[in-house]
Protein backbone atom coordinates (compact mmCIF):
# COMPACT_ATOMS: atom_id res chain seq x y z
CA UNK A 1 0.00 0.00 0.00
CA UNK A 2 1.08 3.68 -1.26
CA UNK A 3 2.10 6.09 2.11
CA UNK A 4 -1.11 8.21 3.53
CA UNK A 5 0.82 11.47 1.37
CA UNK A 6 -0.71 9.33 -1.63
CA UNK A 7 -3.92 9.20 -0.61
CA UNK A 8 -6.76 10.37 -3.20
CA UNK A 9 -9.40 12.61 -2.11
CA UNK A 10 -12.30 13.47 -4.20
CA UNK A 11 -15.28 15.41 -3.41
CA UNK A 12 -18.24 15.19 -5.25
CA UNK A 13 -22.16 15.96 -5.04
CA UNK A 14 -22.82 12.45 -5.73
CA UNK A 15 -21.33 8.90 -5.20
CA UNK A 16 -22.65 5.90 -7.05
CA UNK A 17 -20.82 2.67 -5.65
CA UNK A 18 -22.08 0.04 -9.05
CA UNK A 19 -21.66 -0.09 -12.56
CA UNK A 20 -24.04 -2.31 -13.33
CA UNK A 21 -27.66 -2.07 -14.91
CA UNK A 22 -28.66 0.17 -11.35
CA UNK A 23 -25.65 1.82 -11.47
CA UNK A 24 -26.48 3.25 -14.76
CA UNK A 25 -30.24 3.93 -14.20
CA UNK A 26 -28.90 5.71 -11.29
CA UNK A 27 -26.43 7.85 -13.40
CA UNK A 28 -29.57 8.83 -16.02
CA UNK A 29 -31.78 10.00 -12.86
CA UNK A 30 -28.91 12.17 -12.19
CA UNK A 31 -28.32 13.83 -15.10
CA UNK A 32 -32.52 14.08 -15.61
CA UNK A 33 -32.35 15.75 -12.41
CA UNK A 34 -29.03 18.07 -13.30
CA UNK A 35 -26.10 16.62 -11.68
CA UNK A 36 -23.24 14.89 -13.10
CA UNK A 37 -22.38 12.00 -10.76
CA UNK A 38 -18.77 9.49 -9.59
CA UNK A 39 -19.48 6.20 -10.85
CA UNK A 40 -17.34 3.56 -8.68
CA UNK A 41 -16.75 0.39 -9.52
CA UNK A 42 -14.52 -2.79 -8.77
CA UNK A 43 -14.32 -4.14 -12.12
CA UNK A 44 -14.83 -2.69 -15.97
CA UNK A 45 -17.19 0.21 -17.09
CA UNK A 46 -20.09 -1.54 -17.59
CA UNK A 47 -20.05 -4.81 -15.47
CA UNK A 48 -21.42 -6.67 -12.70
CA UNK A 49 -23.98 -9.46 -12.79
CA UNK A 50 -26.18 -7.76 -15.51
CA UNK A 51 -23.94 -8.19 -18.26
CA UNK A 52 -24.77 -12.18 -17.31
CA UNK A 53 -28.45 -11.70 -17.96
CA UNK A 54 -30.29 -14.47 -19.51
CA UNK A 55 -33.97 -14.43 -21.55
CA UNK A 56 -35.27 -10.90 -21.17
CA UNK A 57 -37.41 -9.40 -18.59
CA UNK A 58 -41.78 -8.81 -17.88
CA UNK A 59 -43.78 -6.79 -18.82
CA UNK A 60 -47.77 -5.96 -18.92
CA UNK A 61 -47.74 -4.53 -22.58
CA UNK A 62 -50.68 -7.05 -23.18
CA UNK A 63 -49.21 -7.50 -26.68
CA UNK A 64 -49.34 -10.90 -26.20
CA UNK A 65 -52.78 -11.19 -24.74
CA UNK A 66 -55.11 -7.89 -24.80
CA UNK A 67 -56.36 -9.34 -21.64
CA UNK A 68 -53.09 -8.26 -19.78
CA UNK A 69 -52.37 -5.19 -17.77
CA UNK A 70 -50.24 -3.60 -14.91
CA UNK A 71 -52.88 -4.39 -12.32
CA UNK A 72 -52.64 -8.68 -13.33
CA UNK A 73 -48.85 -8.14 -12.96
CA UNK A 74 -48.85 -6.61 -9.73
CA UNK A 75 -51.06 -9.46 -8.41
CA UNK A 76 -48.89 -12.14 -9.97
CA UNK A 77 -45.74 -10.71 -8.44
CA UNK A 78 -47.16 -10.58 -4.94
CA UNK A 79 -48.31 -14.27 -5.76
CA UNK A 80 -44.81 -15.22 -6.45
CA UNK A 81 -43.43 -13.37 -3.82
CA UNK A 82 -45.98 -15.29 -1.47
CA UNK A 83 -47.36 -12.02 0.12
CA UNK A 84 -44.32 -10.44 1.32
CA UNK A 85 -43.45 -7.96 -1.60
CA UNK A 86 -43.59 -4.56 -0.72
CA UNK A 87 -46.79 -3.20 -2.45
CA UNK A 88 -46.05 0.46 -3.24
CA UNK A 89 -42.51 -0.75 -4.76
CA UNK A 90 -44.19 -3.91 -6.58
CA UNK A 91 -47.33 -1.36 -7.85
CA UNK A 92 -44.26 1.45 -9.26
CA UNK A 93 -42.50 -1.45 -11.11
CA UNK A 94 -45.57 -3.20 -12.94
CA UNK A 95 -46.13 0.06 -14.02
CA UNK A 96 -43.45 2.25 -14.96
CA UNK A 97 -41.31 -0.46 -16.35
CA UNK A 98 -43.20 -0.22 -19.48
CA UNK A 99 -41.79 3.49 -20.20
CA UNK A 100 -38.20 2.54 -19.06
CA UNK A 101 -38.06 -0.76 -21.23
CA UNK A 102 -39.30 1.14 -24.52
CA UNK A 103 -36.77 4.29 -23.92
CA UNK A 104 -34.39 1.78 -23.18
CA UNK A 105 -34.98 -0.05 -26.35
CA UNK A 106 -34.85 3.63 -28.33
CA UNK A 107 -31.16 3.59 -26.87
CA UNK A 108 -30.64 0.39 -28.94
CA UNK A 109 -31.15 -2.52 -27.03
CA UNK A 110 -32.61 -4.37 -29.95
CA UNK A 111 -35.78 -5.90 -28.06
CA UNK A 112 -37.58 -8.68 -30.91
CA UNK A 113 -40.95 -7.04 -32.67
CA UNK A 114 -43.57 -8.69 -34.74
CA UNK A 115 -44.69 -7.74 -38.12
CA UNK A 116 -47.11 -5.51 -36.64
CA UNK A 117 -45.06 -4.06 -34.46
CA UNK A 118 -46.00 -5.65 -31.35
CA UNK A 119 -43.07 -6.50 -29.07
CA UNK A 120 -42.95 -10.17 -29.22
CA UNK A 121 -43.45 -12.00 -25.57
CA UNK A 122 -42.83 -15.18 -24.48
CA UNK A 123 -43.51 -17.41 -21.14
CA UNK A 124 -41.40 -15.80 -18.38
CA UNK A 125 -42.49 -19.27 -16.07
CA UNK A 126 -45.12 -19.92 -12.94
CA UNK A 127 -47.14 -17.43 -11.73
CA UNK A 128 -47.17 -15.46 -14.78
CA UNK A 129 -50.42 -15.60 -16.08
CA UNK A 130 -49.51 -14.48 -19.44
CA UNK A 131 -46.47 -14.47 -22.11
CA UNK A 132 -44.78 -10.87 -20.47
CA UNK A 133 -41.07 -11.59 -21.49
CA UNK A 134 -39.80 -9.58 -24.08
CA UNK A 135 -36.33 -10.66 -25.40
CA UNK A 136 -33.64 -9.77 -28.09
CA UNK A 137 -33.53 -13.35 -29.52
CA UNK A 138 -30.26 -13.77 -27.73
CA UNK A 139 -29.19 -13.61 -24.15
CA UNK A 140 -30.14 -9.83 -23.33
CA UNK A 141 -26.80 -9.05 -20.88
CA UNK A 142 -24.43 -7.97 -23.83
CA UNK A 143 -27.12 -5.55 -25.41
CA UNK A 144 -28.10 -4.30 -22.74
CA UNK A 145 -24.87 -2.83 -21.14
CA UNK A 146 -23.82 -1.74 -24.53
CA UNK A 147 -26.83 0.28 -25.05
CA UNK A 148 -26.39 1.64 -21.24
CA UNK A 149 -22.55 2.08 -21.51
CA UNK A 150 -23.03 3.90 -25.03
CA UNK A 151 -25.57 6.48 -23.59
CA UNK A 152 -23.94 7.42 -20.69
CA UNK A 153 -20.82 7.53 -22.14
CA UNK A 154 -21.88 10.24 -24.40
CA UNK A 155 -22.53 12.65 -21.70
CA UNK A 156 -19.07 12.07 -20.91
CA UNK A 157 -19.27 9.88 -18.00
CA UNK A 158 -15.50 9.18 -16.67
CA UNK A 159 -15.93 5.52 -14.39
CA UNK A 160 -13.35 5.39 -11.52
CA UNK A 161 -12.59 1.48 -12.01
CA UNK A 162 -11.03 -1.44 -10.24
CA UNK A 163 -11.46 0.77 -6.78
CA UNK A 164 -12.50 -1.41 -3.54
CA UNK A 165 -14.70 0.74 -1.21
CA UNK A 166 -14.39 -0.80 2.27
CA UNK A 167 -16.95 1.07 3.81
CA UNK A 168 -19.39 3.91 4.27
CA UNK A 169 -18.32 7.59 5.61
CA UNK A 170 -20.80 9.07 8.40
CA UNK A 171 -21.13 12.60 10.06
CA UNK A 172 -23.54 11.77 12.86
CA UNK A 173 -26.18 9.65 11.30
CA UNK A 174 -25.67 10.88 7.62
CA UNK A 175 -23.87 9.15 5.06
CA UNK A 176 -21.18 11.12 3.69
CA UNK A 177 -19.58 9.35 1.23
CA UNK A 178 -17.04 6.06 1.31
CA UNK A 179 -13.64 5.20 1.03
CA UNK A 180 -11.65 2.08 -0.12
CA UNK A 181 -8.25 1.74 -2.16
CA UNK A 182 -7.37 1.36 -5.92
CA UNK A 183 -6.83 -2.50 -6.05
CA UNK A 184 -4.52 -2.28 -9.00
CA UNK A 185 -2.02 0.32 -7.74
CA UNK A 186 -2.71 0.20 -3.69
CA UNK A 187 -3.77 3.80 -3.73
CA UNK A 188 -6.36 4.72 -0.82
CA UNK A 189 -8.98 6.96 -1.74
CA UNK A 190 -11.61 8.80 0.07
CA UNK A 191 -14.68 10.02 -1.78
CA UNK A 192 -16.46 12.61 0.10
CA UNK A 193 -20.29 12.97 -1.60
CA UNK A 194 -23.97 14.69 -0.54
CA UNK A 195 -25.40 11.57 -1.53
CA UNK A 196 -24.49 8.09 -1.91
CA UNK A 197 -26.57 5.27 -3.58
CA UNK A 198 -25.19 1.70 -3.37
CA UNK A 199 -26.10 -0.36 -6.81
CA UNK A 200 -23.31 -3.06 -5.90
CA UNK A 201 -25.67 -6.27 -6.66
CA UNK A 202 -25.76 -9.15 -4.70
CA UNK A 203 -23.60 -11.77 -2.70
CA UNK A 204 -23.20 -14.71 -5.31
CA UNK A 205 -20.02 -15.51 -4.22
CA UNK A 206 -21.12 -17.22 -0.75
CA UNK A 207 -21.55 -20.16 -3.14
CA UNK A 208 -18.74 -21.61 -4.74
CA UNK A 209 -21.15 -22.61 -7.42
CA UNK A 210 -22.85 -19.44 -8.67
CA UNK A 211 -23.33 -17.40 -12.27
CA UNK A 212 -22.05 -14.50 -11.42
CA UNK A 213 -19.01 -12.22 -12.00
CA UNK A 214 -16.17 -13.10 -9.11
CA UNK A 215 -15.99 -9.02 -7.93
CA UNK A 216 -19.81 -9.09 -6.95
CA UNK A 217 -19.21 -10.13 -3.24
CA UNK A 218 -22.24 -9.03 -1.10
CA UNK A 219 -20.37 -5.18 -0.30
CA UNK A 220 -23.11 -2.63 -0.65
CA UNK A 221 -25.20 -4.95 1.67
CA UNK A 222 -22.14 -5.01 4.74
CA UNK A 223 -21.69 -1.72 4.46
CA UNK A 224 -24.93 -0.48 4.89
CA UNK A 225 -25.38 -2.68 7.63
CA UNK A 226 -21.95 -1.66 9.41
CA UNK A 227 -23.35 1.82 8.40
CA UNK A 228 -26.19 1.38 10.49
CA UNK A 229 -28.76 0.42 7.95
CA UNK A 230 -31.44 -1.73 8.16
CA UNK A 231 -31.73 -4.50 5.42
CA UNK A 232 -34.94 -6.63 4.66
CA UNK A 233 -35.67 -10.53 3.15
CA UNK A 234 -31.73 -11.45 3.76
CA UNK A 235 -33.19 -15.29 4.55
CA UNK A 236 -34.30 -15.31 0.68
CA UNK A 237 -32.33 -16.02 -2.23
CA UNK A 238 -33.30 -16.90 -5.76
CA UNK A 239 -31.83 -20.14 -6.43
CA UNK A 240 -31.30 -20.64 -10.11
CA UNK A 241 -30.19 -23.72 -12.37
CA UNK A 242 -26.58 -23.40 -13.36
CA UNK A 243 -24.46 -25.67 -15.64
CA UNK A 244 -22.62 -27.97 -13.21
CA UNK A 245 -20.45 -29.88 -15.49
CA UNK A 246 -17.98 -30.07 -17.07
CA UNK A 247 -15.60 -28.41 -14.97
CA UNK A 248 -14.93 -25.72 -17.29
CA UNK A 249 -18.50 -24.76 -18.07
CA UNK A 250 -19.56 -24.91 -14.00
CA UNK A 251 -21.47 -21.84 -13.26
CA UNK A 252 -22.56 -21.36 -16.59
CA UNK A 253 -26.52 -20.12 -17.02
CA UNK A 254 -28.00 -22.60 -19.63
CA UNK A 255 -31.06 -20.27 -19.88
CA UNK A 256 -33.06 -23.25 -18.03
CA UNK A 257 -36.46 -20.64 -18.15
CA UNK A 258 -36.41 -21.46 -21.83
CA UNK A 259 -35.12 -25.43 -21.41
CA UNK A 260 -37.92 -26.51 -19.40
CA UNK A 261 -40.21 -23.66 -20.54
CA UNK A 262 -39.88 -25.50 -23.94
CA UNK A 263 -40.64 -28.91 -21.90
CA UNK A 264 -37.35 -29.92 -21.21
CA UNK A 265 -37.61 -32.68 -17.81
CA UNK A 266 -35.69 -32.04 -14.81
CA UNK A 267 -34.02 -36.18 -13.82
CA UNK A 268 -32.30 -37.10 -10.74
CA UNK A 269 -29.89 -39.40 -10.80
CA UNK A 270 -31.81 -42.40 -11.10
CA UNK A 271 -33.17 -40.98 -14.03
CA UNK A 272 -36.44 -40.15 -12.30
CA UNK A 273 -38.55 -37.42 -13.42
CA UNK A 274 -38.76 -36.26 -10.00
CA UNK A 275 -40.76 -33.17 -10.23
CA UNK A 276 -43.89 -34.89 -11.07
CA UNK A 277 -43.60 -36.26 -6.81
CA UNK A 278 -42.97 -32.64 -5.44
CA UNK A 279 -45.46 -30.93 -7.92
CA UNK A 280 -47.65 -33.15 -10.05
CA UNK A 281 -49.59 -30.14 -11.36
CA UNK A 282 -46.90 -27.76 -12.58
CA UNK A 283 -43.52 -30.05 -12.74
CA UNK A 284 -40.83 -28.65 -14.51
CA UNK A 285 -43.33 -25.15 -14.26
CA UNK A 286 -43.39 -25.19 -11.50
CA UNK A 287 -41.80 -21.63 -9.31
CA UNK A 288 -37.82 -21.49 -9.81
CA UNK A 289 -38.04 -21.31 -5.62
CA UNK A 290 -40.33 -24.80 -6.12
CA UNK A 291 -38.13 -26.15 -8.48
CA UNK A 292 -34.67 -25.32 -7.11
CA UNK A 293 -35.49 -26.85 -3.90
CA UNK A 294 -36.73 -29.62 -4.87
CA UNK A 295 -33.65 -29.87 -6.69
CA UNK A 296 -31.41 -29.29 -3.34
CA UNK A 297 -33.50 -32.02 -1.60
CA UNK A 298 -32.54 -34.72 -4.17
CA UNK A 299 -29.28 -33.88 -4.05
CA UNK A 300 -29.52 -33.64 -0.14
CA UNK A 301 -31.58 -36.70 0.45
CA UNK A 302 -28.57 -39.02 -2.11
CA UNK A 303 -30.94 -39.28 -5.59
CA UNK A 304 -28.10 -36.52 -7.26
CA UNK A 305 -25.80 -37.47 -9.97
CA UNK A 306 -22.09 -39.31 -8.95
CA UNK A 307 -21.28 -35.35 -8.95
CA UNK A 308 -24.27 -34.38 -6.51
CA UNK A 309 -26.04 -32.63 -9.62
CA UNK A 310 -29.21 -33.39 -11.54
CA UNK A 311 -29.80 -33.60 -15.07
CA UNK A 312 -31.85 -31.67 -17.53
CA UNK A 313 -33.22 -33.78 -20.67
CA UNK A 314 -34.24 -31.72 -24.27
CA UNK A 315 -33.77 -34.58 -26.17
CA UNK A 316 -37.75 -34.77 -27.30
CA UNK A 317 -38.33 -30.86 -27.64
CA UNK A 318 -34.62 -29.62 -29.07
CA UNK A 319 -35.86 -28.47 -31.86
CA UNK A 320 -38.12 -26.33 -30.22
CA UNK A 321 -35.70 -25.11 -28.02
CA UNK A 322 -32.89 -24.85 -31.06
CA UNK A 323 -35.88 -22.63 -32.53
CA UNK A 324 -36.20 -19.96 -29.88
CA UNK A 325 -33.39 -17.69 -27.21
CA UNK A 326 -32.21 -21.17 -25.71
CA UNK A 327 -30.27 -22.39 -29.57
CA UNK A 328 -27.03 -19.71 -28.11
CA UNK A 329 -27.04 -22.23 -25.28
CA UNK A 330 -27.41 -25.50 -27.32
CA UNK A 331 -24.93 -23.96 -29.31
CA UNK A 332 -22.46 -23.26 -26.12
CA UNK A 333 -22.77 -26.77 -25.12
CA UNK A 334 -22.08 -27.95 -29.04
CA UNK A 335 -18.95 -26.31 -28.92
CA UNK A 336 -18.04 -27.95 -25.13
CA UNK A 337 -18.81 -31.16 -26.23
CA UNK A 338 -22.47 -31.82 -25.35
CA UNK A 339 -24.93 -32.51 -28.05
CA UNK A 340 -28.15 -31.73 -26.54
CA UNK A 341 -29.84 -34.03 -28.77
CA UNK A 342 -28.52 -36.93 -27.77
CA UNK A 343 -27.18 -35.86 -24.34
CA UNK A 344 -27.84 -35.08 -21.13
CA UNK A 345 -27.06 -31.90 -19.20
CA UNK A 346 -25.58 -31.47 -15.86
CA UNK A 347 -27.07 -28.70 -13.59
CA UNK A 348 -27.01 -27.68 -10.53
CA UNK A 349 -28.42 -24.82 -8.28
CA UNK A 350 -26.49 -21.79 -6.97
CA UNK A 351 -27.68 -18.15 -5.96
CA UNK A 352 -28.69 -16.33 -9.00
CA UNK A 353 -30.46 -13.06 -7.37
CA UNK A 354 -30.24 -12.27 -3.61
CA UNK A 355 -34.03 -10.87 -3.08
CA UNK A 356 -33.47 -9.11 0.45
CA UNK A 357 -30.82 -6.19 -0.04
CA UNK A 358 -30.93 -2.38 2.01
CA UNK A 359 -34.50 -1.34 3.17
CA UNK A 360 -35.76 1.33 0.76
CA UNK A 361 -38.90 3.92 0.00
CA UNK A 362 -40.29 4.33 -3.43
CA UNK A 363 -37.40 6.61 -4.34
CA UNK A 364 -34.47 4.13 -2.93
CA UNK A 365 -34.27 6.22 0.49
CA UNK A 366 -32.35 3.98 2.60
CA UNK A 367 -33.21 4.39 6.63
CA UNK A 368 -29.58 6.44 6.29
CA UNK A 369 -30.11 10.04 5.60
CA UNK A 370 -27.94 10.64 2.54
CA UNK A 371 -27.90 6.73 1.50
CA UNK A 372 -29.89 5.40 -1.72
CA UNK A 373 -30.52 2.09 -3.06
CA UNK A 374 -31.14 0.13 -6.16
CA UNK A 375 -31.19 -3.17 -8.22
CA UNK A 376 -30.11 -5.90 -6.48
CA UNK A 377 -28.53 -4.32 -3.44
CA UNK A 378 -31.70 -3.03 -2.65
CA UNK A 379 -34.82 -5.08 -0.83
CA UNK A 380 -38.69 -5.36 -0.33
CA UNK A 381 -39.63 -5.49 -4.13
CA UNK A 382 -39.27 -9.62 -4.71
CA UNK A 383 -40.54 -10.99 -1.32
CA UNK A 384 -39.83 -14.56 -0.65
CA UNK A 385 -39.32 -15.56 -4.36
CA UNK A 386 -39.03 -13.24 -7.82
CA UNK A 387 -40.55 -14.00 -10.65
CA UNK A 388 -39.02 -14.47 -14.26
CA UNK A 389 -37.98 -11.32 -15.49
CA UNK A 390 -38.44 -9.00 -12.78
CA UNK A 391 -34.64 -8.44 -11.96
CA UNK A 392 -34.24 -6.08 -14.50
CA UNK A 393 -37.00 -4.25 -14.35
CA UNK A 394 -36.32 -3.59 -10.66
CA UNK A 395 -32.88 -2.22 -11.71
CA UNK A 396 -34.46 -0.30 -14.67
CA UNK A 397 -37.10 1.68 -12.19
CA UNK A 398 -35.58 1.88 -8.71
CA UNK A 399 -31.94 2.73 -9.91
CA UNK A 400 -33.42 5.14 -11.92
CA UNK A 401 -35.53 6.39 -9.00
CA UNK A 402 -32.47 6.49 -6.50
CA UNK A 403 -30.50 8.30 -8.80
CA UNK A 404 -33.39 11.45 -8.99
CA UNK A 405 -34.02 11.38 -5.39
CA UNK A 406 -29.98 11.61 -4.89
CA UNK A 407 -29.60 14.30 -7.20
CA UNK A 408 -32.27 16.58 -6.07
CA UNK A 409 -31.82 15.79 -2.62
CA UNK A 410 -28.02 16.66 -2.47
CA UNK A 411 -28.57 19.95 -3.95
CA UNK A 412 -30.43 20.58 -0.14
CA UNK A 413 -27.18 19.26 1.55
CA UNK A 414 -23.85 21.34 2.19
CA UNK A 415 -20.27 19.79 0.92
CA UNK A 416 -19.47 17.43 3.66
CA UNK A 417 -16.35 18.35 5.77
CA UNK A 418 -12.86 17.12 4.59
CA UNK A 419 -12.22 15.43 7.59
CA UNK A 420 -15.28 13.80 8.22
CA UNK A 421 -15.81 9.47 8.40
CA UNK A 422 -13.15 7.59 10.00
CA UNK A 423 -11.33 7.23 7.37
CA UNK A 424 -7.59 7.73 8.76
CA UNK A 425 -8.13 5.14 10.80
CA UNK A 426 -9.54 2.66 8.33
CA UNK A 427 -6.67 3.59 5.79
CA UNK A 428 -3.78 3.49 8.46
CA UNK A 429 -4.62 -0.63 9.33
CA UNK A 430 -4.97 -0.98 5.43
CA UNK A 431 -1.03 0.58 5.22
CA UNK A 432 -0.43 -2.06 8.23
CA UNK A 433 -2.16 -5.46 6.79
CA UNK A 434 -0.49 -4.70 3.44
CA UNK A 435 2.83 -4.71 4.90
CA UNK A 436 2.71 -7.62 7.30
CA UNK A 437 2.70 -11.35 6.60
CA UNK A 438 0.03 -12.55 8.40
CA UNK A 439 0.15 -15.99 10.63
CA UNK A 440 -3.31 -17.64 8.72
CA UNK A 441 -4.79 -18.68 6.07
CA UNK A 442 -4.12 -16.65 2.32
CA UNK A 443 -6.43 -14.50 1.46
CA UNK A 444 -7.98 -17.72 -1.00
CA UNK A 445 -7.95 -20.11 1.83
CA UNK A 446 -10.36 -18.01 3.71
CA UNK A 447 -11.94 -17.30 1.16
CA UNK A 448 -12.98 -21.27 0.58
CA UNK A 449 -13.58 -21.78 3.66
CA UNK A 450 -16.17 -19.39 4.25
CA UNK A 451 -18.05 -20.75 1.14
CA UNK A 452 -17.57 -24.62 2.18
CA UNK A 453 -19.11 -23.48 5.53
CA UNK A 454 -22.35 -22.01 3.72
CA UNK A 455 -23.15 -25.07 1.58
CA UNK A 456 -22.64 -26.99 4.98
CA UNK A 457 -24.94 -24.78 7.57
CA UNK A 458 -26.40 -21.98 5.32
CA UNK A 459 -27.47 -23.64 1.76
CA UNK A 460 -31.27 -24.06 0.61
CA UNK A 461 -31.67 -27.50 3.00
CA UNK A 462 -32.05 -25.20 6.60
CA UNK A 463 -32.66 -26.42 9.98
CA UNK A 464 -32.21 -25.12 13.03
CA UNK A 465 -29.36 -27.59 14.21
CA UNK A 466 -27.70 -26.37 10.57
CA UNK A 467 -28.22 -22.78 11.25
CA UNK A 468 -27.27 -22.14 14.72
CA UNK A 469 -23.70 -24.07 14.40
CA UNK A 470 -23.60 -22.31 10.86
CA UNK A 471 -23.94 -18.90 13.24
CA UNK A 472 -21.57 -20.25 15.34
CA UNK A 473 -18.93 -21.34 12.90
CA UNK A 474 -19.09 -17.41 11.29
CA UNK A 475 -18.12 -16.21 14.56
CA UNK A 476 -14.76 -18.52 14.99
CA UNK A 477 -14.12 -18.68 10.70
CA UNK A 478 -14.99 -14.28 11.08
CA UNK A 479 -12.03 -14.25 13.77
CA UNK A 480 -9.31 -15.34 11.17
CA UNK A 481 -9.52 -11.54 9.51
CA UNK A 482 -7.01 -10.39 11.38
CA UNK A 483 -4.52 -13.22 10.93
CA UNK A 484 -5.17 -13.49 6.76
CA UNK A 485 -1.76 -13.47 4.77
CA UNK A 486 -1.79 -10.92 2.32
CA UNK A 487 1.70 -10.88 1.47
CA UNK A 488 2.59 -10.94 -2.77
CA UNK A 489 5.81 -9.82 -4.42
CA UNK A 490 4.09 -7.20 -5.86
CA UNK A 491 1.85 -4.46 -4.87
CA UNK A 492 -0.29 -5.63 -6.94
CA UNK A 493 -0.65 -8.91 -5.85
CA UNK A 494 -0.94 -7.83 -2.01
CA UNK A 495 -3.45 -5.21 -3.13
CA UNK A 496 -5.25 -7.62 -4.94
CA UNK A 497 -5.30 -10.17 -1.68
CA UNK A 498 -6.25 -7.57 -0.09
CA UNK A 499 -9.39 -6.89 -1.74
CA UNK A 500 -9.87 -10.33 -1.72
CA UNK A 501 -9.53 -10.70 1.75
CA UNK A 502 -12.38 -7.50 2.51
CA UNK A 503 -14.66 -9.15 0.37
CA UNK A 504 -14.84 -12.01 2.06
CA UNK A 505 -15.18 -10.00 5.55
CA UNK A 506 -18.65 -8.93 3.52
CA UNK A 507 -19.56 -12.20 2.91
CA UNK A 508 -19.28 -13.33 6.30
CA UNK A 509 -21.48 -10.25 7.54
CA UNK A 510 -24.21 -11.33 4.39
CA UNK A 511 -24.07 -14.45 5.77
CA UNK A 512 -24.79 -13.68 9.24
CA UNK A 513 -27.58 -11.33 8.07
CA UNK A 514 -29.28 -14.51 6.16
CA UNK A 515 -28.62 -17.41 8.76
CA UNK A 516 -30.08 -15.00 11.79
CA UNK A 517 -33.32 -13.91 9.71
CA UNK A 518 -33.06 -17.65 8.16
CA UNK A 519 -33.14 -19.14 12.41
CA UNK A 520 -36.32 -17.10 13.00
CA UNK A 521 -37.95 -17.87 10.27
CA UNK A 522 -39.67 -21.04 11.39
CA UNK A 523 -41.75 -21.94 8.17
CA UNK A 524 -41.00 -22.40 4.39
CA UNK A 525 -41.43 -19.87 1.98
CA UNK A 526 -40.31 -19.40 -1.27
CA UNK A 527 -36.48 -19.21 -1.56
CA UNK A 528 -36.13 -20.24 2.18
CA UNK A 529 -36.82 -23.81 2.99
CA UNK A 530 -36.40 -25.20 6.86
CA UNK A 531 -36.36 -29.05 6.20
CA UNK A 532 -37.83 -28.72 10.52
CA UNK A 533 -40.56 -26.42 9.27
CA UNK A 534 -41.67 -27.67 5.73
CA UNK A 535 -45.37 -25.61 5.85
CA UNK A 536 -45.92 -22.11 5.30
CA UNK A 537 -47.53 -20.06 7.95
CA UNK A 538 -48.80 -17.58 7.28
CA UNK A 539 -50.54 -16.88 11.17
CA UNK A 540 -47.04 -15.86 12.52
CA UNK A 541 -44.44 -15.12 9.43
CA UNK A 542 -46.65 -13.18 6.86
CA UNK A 543 -44.10 -10.63 7.63
CA UNK A 544 -40.82 -9.05 6.48
CA UNK A 545 -37.67 -9.67 8.81
CA UNK A 546 -35.50 -6.55 8.76
CA UNK A 547 -31.96 -6.61 10.05
CA UNK A 548 -29.59 -4.39 11.79
CA UNK A 549 -26.60 -3.99 13.68
CA UNK A 550 -26.62 -3.21 17.30
CA UNK A 551 -23.19 -2.84 18.72
CA UNK A 552 -21.95 -5.65 16.33
CA UNK A 553 -24.63 -8.17 16.86
CA UNK A 554 -26.93 -8.80 14.26
CA UNK A 555 -30.53 -8.30 15.40
CA UNK A 556 -33.78 -8.76 13.58
CA UNK A 557 -37.37 -7.98 13.71
CA UNK A 558 -40.21 -9.18 11.88
CA UNK A 559 -42.40 -6.23 10.75
CA UNK A 560 -46.01 -6.22 8.61
CA UNK A 561 -45.75 -6.09 4.65
CA UNK A 562 -45.75 -2.21 3.63
CA UNK A 563 -48.75 -2.00 1.80
CA UNK A 564 -49.99 0.34 -1.20
CA UNK A 565 -50.43 3.12 1.06
CA UNK A 566 -46.91 3.29 2.15
CA UNK A 567 -46.25 6.16 -0.11
CA UNK A 568 -43.09 8.05 0.54
CA UNK A 569 -42.78 11.72 0.17
CA UNK A 570 -40.85 12.89 -3.08
CA UNK A 571 -37.34 14.49 -3.67
CA UNK A 572 -37.44 18.52 -3.70
CA UNK A 573 -37.01 19.58 -7.00
CA UNK A 574 -37.49 19.22 -10.52
CA UNK A 575 -36.41 16.73 -13.15
CA UNK A 576 -36.29 16.01 -16.81
CA UNK A 577 -39.10 13.29 -18.38
CA UNK A 578 -37.24 12.29 -21.12
CA UNK A 579 -33.72 9.99 -21.21
CA UNK A 580 -33.39 12.28 -23.82
CA UNK A 581 -34.05 15.67 -22.44
CA UNK A 582 -31.46 16.51 -19.84
CA UNK A 583 -31.30 19.65 -18.10
CA UNK A 584 -27.98 20.86 -17.99
CA UNK A 585 -25.73 20.66 -14.98
CA UNK A 586 -25.76 23.71 -12.28
CA UNK A 587 -21.71 22.96 -12.50
CA UNK A 588 -21.59 23.55 -16.07
CA UNK A 589 -24.42 26.42 -16.12
CA UNK A 590 -22.16 28.63 -13.60
CA UNK A 591 -18.97 27.93 -15.56
CA UNK A 592 -20.89 29.17 -18.49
Amino acid sequence: MNSSSEIRRIQTDMLIIGSGVAGMLAVVGAKRSGVTPMIATKGTFASGSSSMARGGHSLALAHSDPADNPELFFEDIQAGGEGLCNERLIDIVSTESIDRSAELDEWGLGLVKLPDGRYDQVPGGFPHRFKRMVHCDRLMGKPLMAALSKKTKSWGIEPTTHIMLIDLLKDGDTVVGAWGFLYREGIPVVVHAKSTVIATGGAPQLHALNDSPPVVTGDGYAMAYRAGAELIDMEFIDYQIVTAAPEKLAGYPPYSTGLLGAGGHLLNGRGERFMEKYNPENKEHASRAVINRCMAIECYEGRGTEGGNIHIDIRHVFDKVNEGPGKSIVGTMAKNGIDLRTDFLEVGSAPHTYLGGVRIDEWGRSTLDGLYAGGEAAGGIHGANRLGGLALIDSYVFGLCAGIAAALESKTREAPDPASGNWRDGIADLAERASRTGTGPSAEAWRREVQDLVVTSLDQVRSEETLTSGLTDLDRVGGEFDDVDNSGGTVRKRSESLRQTFETRNLIEVARMLGTAALMRRETRGGHFRIDYPERNDNNYLGNYVVWSDGGKCRAELRPVPGRDAVAPPPPGEHATSFNTLPQDEAAESAA
